[in-house]
């Protein structure tokens, strides 16, 4: 299962937030490697629900195919990433 993170960079210059889905804190980070320090890696899992359907539902709304729909759901709800 995928939890979704968000990844607080300092690059040396600025600091940034990023939002990635791994399955740990050390995956997520390591997703960042090379952008610059990471300061601090953040489970929001449970702060930022994401419904299957209103992504569906957006997807069709910007014009995209029932298949491409299909795909693009199907892995975020897989990975536990959309319910």
């Amino acid at each position: 299962m995928y939890r979704k993170f968000f990844v607080y960079l300092d690059d040396g210059k600025d600091f940034y937030k990023i939002a990635v889905a791994a399955d740990c804190q050390r995956s997520a980070a390591a997703m960042c490697e090379g952008n610059g320090d990471v300061i601090a890696v953040v489970d929001v899992t449970d702060d930022f629900p994401i419904s299957a359907e209103r992504v569906r539902n957006a997807l069709k709304a910007a014009g995209f195919q029932k298949f491409e729909m299909d795909f693009i759901c199907r892995v975020l709800t897989e990975f536990d990433i959309a319910g």
